[in-house]
């Protein structure tokens, strides 16, 4: 017996195409922060400032992500599985 707390559901209008695994096939970017994508590893002073979207809003001080070279990366975690091509 188990007691049932909170339910939630989603609905899209748009179906996303998938591979025959079900894993979504994205049309559009998917490394953003609109997107639901974080940063997890790499140096920058304001968090996903790399995949945030403000383009043009680079300095010394801010509008980037970096690692040393031949130690760490840049990694971005997508908001789900995706098939990417590019």
């Amino acid at each position: 017996m188990f007691h049932l707390v909170t339910v939630e559901a989603y609905y899209r209008e748009n179906i996303e195409k998938t591979d025959k695994s079900g894993i979504i096939i994205p049309q559009h970017n998917v490394a953003c922060v609109k997107a639901g994508a974080t940063v997890i590893e790499g140096v920058s002073r304001t968090r996903d400032t790399l995949i945030s979207g403000q383009l043009g809003e680079y300095d010394w001080e801010q509008g980037y992500t970096c690692h040393q070279l031949g130690v760490g990366a840049i990694v971005v975690q997508l908001a789900q599985p995706y098939i990417l091509s590019k």
